[in-house]
């Protein structure tokens, strides 16, 4: 036997045990460095009621209407047009739980006539995907799907500038 296939065959077995443990040396490197990184693809979970604070707006079946305005201090407004013209309303006091819309409390406004106010006594209000929001207030109707008016107003003037660079196009033609 030629002694220079023995070495030879020591030499490559060392060499496919260091390529093995390299390899999962390597791998353990990755994933220790992405234990690290994760928490960089996932955002901390907001408390703070600016998350939810601001103006809201939606419709749902049958012509209705819903508004909210919800305060930095934890207070907010619901007004609600089930499709007749007449308002259902309510204060409220909220709180952003882990970027989840909590109802505290509840006070139906007072009756007004001459605003067509009627007090809304009880209601549900949860947070959607997408930064949306659902409110119903009985069990007929299936409630309005809301969303931020800054939002709307911000995707709007984005679809307005879209269609005049359409019509630029075209004309230009």
């Amino acid at each position: 036997m030629c002694p220079l296939k023995g070495f030879s065959q020591k030499i490559s077995d060392w060499g496919r045990r260091q390529a093995h443990n390299m390899h999962y040396s390597t791998g353990l490197i990755l994933f220790v460095f992405g234990l690290g990184s994760a928490s960089a693809l996932t955002p901390p979970l907001d408390n703070f009621p600016s998350f939810f604070a601001g103006e809201w707006a939606g419709t749902g079946e049958k012509g209705s209407y819903c508004y909210l305005n919800l305060g930095v201090d934890g207070w907010g407004l619901v007004l609600i047009d089930g499709g007749v013209g007449d308002w259902l309303g309510a204060r409220m006091q909220w709180r952003n739980l882990h970027q989840t819309l909590q109802v505290e409390k509840v006070v139906p406004l007072a009756i007004s006539i001459q605003q067509r106010i009627m007090p809304l006594k009880t209601f549900l209000l949860r947070s959607e995907f997408n930064q949306s929001l659902s409110l119903t207030w009985n069990a007929e109707a299936s409630g309005c799907q809301l969303q931020k008016i800054e939002t709307t107003a911000h995707q709007l003037n984005r679809a307005r500038n879209t269609i005049e660079g359409l019509l630029d196009k075209k004309d230009k033609r």
